[in-house]
C-alpha cells in the first residue's frame, strides 16, 4: 500500500534559522591542519616537515620562554631533522608594528624558511602578520584590512603563499591558530587594527594540554571567556552561516562542561585539553566575518588603556548581550537557542532572554574571579569619548546583529564602566 507522507513547511520558528531558508551568498574556510593529543611536542619537527619547513624561526616571549616549554619544542623541531634558525622571544602582552618588523627582518637575519609561533594570541598574531613582512616587505600598516595580500592575474587570481607557519598555542582563548586574521597595536595613534588574508592561515596548529600547563588561572579565566564570546557573536552576527554555527555551538557545549574546571583545577589536562579545542572552534565563524561589538568595545579598551582582550570581552559581554537581544525576536531567538544551550532561562520575550543570559555571564566571571567592570581595569570615565570613537569605527560593529550608534556605545561603556 503506498503511503503519503505530508510534510509540513519548514519554518524560523520549527526548526531555526538554520533551516528556514538558503543564504545568498557565503564563503567558508577551515584550511589549518590540526593536531589535537597527548605528548605531541616532541613530535613538532616530524608535523611541521609535512608543510615544508627545514629552518625554523621560533616565535615566543619571555615568559614563555622562561618555562622551559621552548627547550621542550627546540628539542621537537630538531628530533624532526629541521634546524632552529633562531628564537624571537620579543613579544609583548599586546604586541605592535615595531615589534612585527624586528621579528620579520630577525627572520631574514638568521636564514629562516618558515615559523613557529609559540605562545598565545600576542605571539601568533605578531608571527602572521610578521610572516606578511617577511615575505612581502613594508609596513603592518600597509597590510591593514582584509585580502589585500598580493594575488596573481592583476589582482584577481590566487594569493601568492607566504612562508610555512605553525602554532602551538599556549592559552585557550583566541583560537589565532586557526585564524586567517592578525590584530596588531598601533602604539602611536592608539588604535587596533587587522591584517587578514586567506594565505595568513597557519598551515598547522598542535593543540597539547602541556603547553599550558603553566597558564595562570586568570590567563585561564580571561582567554576562556574571549573563546565564550567568539562563540556567541559568532552564532549572532548579521554574517552567521550554517557552518559556523556548527562551531560555534559545539565550543559553546565544550566551554560550558570544561571552562570553570579547568580555572580551578588546572591539574585536570583533560579539562585544559578541551578548553584548547573550545577555542580552535570557537574562532571559526570568523572565516566569515562572523563577530560583534562586544569586540568593537574591547579593542579600543586594550589600545588606551592597555586591559587585556579576554578581561575586556568579559566586562563587555553581557552589555552587549542586553544591547542585542532587545533589537528584535529575530536576535532574540538566537539568543534563545545558546541561553537553552546553558541551561539558561529562555522563556519570556527578548529583553527577558538578553537579560538571563547576561546575568548568566556575569556569574561566570565573577565565580572565574575576573572584573566586572571597567573602572576595576584602568578605564576612567573621561576615556569614553575615544572608545566611543575607536569601537564605532571597528570593522566588527559592521557583522553585529543590531546597528550601534554613537549614542548607544557611549551607553553601553557608561554602563560597563
Amino acid at each position: 500500500m503506498q503511503q503519503t507522507i505530508e510534510t509540513a513547511a519548514v519554518t524560523e520558528d520549527s526548526f531555526g534559522r538554520q533551516m528556514s531558508g538558503f543564504k545568498d551568498f557565503y564563503q567558508f574556510s577551515a584550511p589549518t591542519r590540526v593536531i589535537a593529543g597527548r605528548n605531541l611536542i616532541e613530535g613538532v619537527g616530524f608535523e611541521f616537515a609535512k608543510e615544508g619547513a627545514q629552518r625554523v624561526l621560533i616565535v615566543t616571549d619571555e615568559v614563555i620562554r622562561g618555562t622551559g616549554l621552548i627547550d621542550r619544542v627546540q628539542a621537537g623541531v630538531e628530533g624532526g631533522g629541521l634546524e632552529v634558525a633562531g628564537i624571537f622571544d620579543g613579544v609583548p602582552p599586546d604586541s605592535d608594528s615595531a615589534v612585527v618588523i624586528a621579528c620579520a627582518e630577525f627572520g631574514h637575519e638568521c636564514g629562516a624558511d618558515s615559523i613557529l609561533a609559540v605562545g598565545g594570541g600576542s605571539v601568533m598574531d605578531t608571527a602572521k602578520t610578521s610572516n606578511v613582512i617577511f615575505i612581502h616587505g613594508g609596513h603592518p600598516r600597509e597590510w591593514e584590512g582584509y585580502y589585500g595580500l598580493p594575488r596573481s592575474n592583476d589582482g584577481q587570481g590566487r594569493p601568492e603563499e607566504l612562508a610555512p607557519l605553525a602554532c602551538i598555542p599556549t592559552t585557550c582563548g583566541t583560537g589565532s591558530e586557526v585564524s586567517f586574521v592578525a590584530v596588531i597595536k598601533d602604539r602611536e595613534e592608539h588604535v587596533k587594527f587587522i591584517v587578514a588574508d586567506v594565505p595568513m592561515y597557519p598551515r598547522l596548529a598542535i593543540l597539547d594540554p602541556e603547553s599550558t600547563r603553566t597558564l595562570p588561572r586568570g590567563l585561564v579565566a580571561a582567554t576562556g571567556i574571549d573563546a565564550m564570546t567568539h562563540a556567541i557573536e559568532g552564532y549572532v552576527s548579521s554574517e552567521w552561516t550554517p557552518h559556523g554555527d556548527a562551531y560555534a555551538l559545539q565550543a559553546l557545549r565544550m566551554l560550558r562542561e570544561n571552562l570553570q574546571l579547568a580555572v580551578e583545577h588546572p591539574e585536570d589536562e583533560s579539562a585544559r585539553g578541551n578548553m584548547l579545542i573550545a577555542a580552535n572552534l570557537a574562532i571559526q565563524p570568523t572565516s566569515s566575518s562572523a563577530i560583534g561589538i562586544a569586540h568593537s568595545m574591547s579593542h579600543p579598551c586594550g589600545a588606551y588603556f592597555d586591559v587585556p582582550h579576554g578581561v575586556a570581552n568579559a566586562i563587555n559581554l553581557p552589555w552587549v548581550i542586553e544591547f542585542n537581544a532587545a533589537g528584535g525576536e529575530d536576535i532574540a531567538a538566537k539568543y534563545r537557542d545558546i541561553a537553552e544551550l546553558l541551561g539558561v532561562e529562555s522563556g519570556g520575550p527578548g529583553e527577558q532572554v538578553g537579560s538571563a543570559l547576561a546575568e548568566y555571564v556575569r556569574a561566570l566571571v565573577r565565580t572565574l574571579g575576573l572584573p566586572t567592570r571597567l573602572s576595576e581595569v584602568g578605564v576612567p570615565e573621561s576615556g569614553i569619548p575615544m572608545l566611543v570613537e575607536g569601537a564605532i569605527g571597528d570593522a566588527c560593529t559592521l557583522v553585529n546583529p543590531r546597528e550601534p550608534t554613537e549614542e548607544d556605545f557611549t551607553e553601553l561603556y557608561r554602563r560597563a564602566l
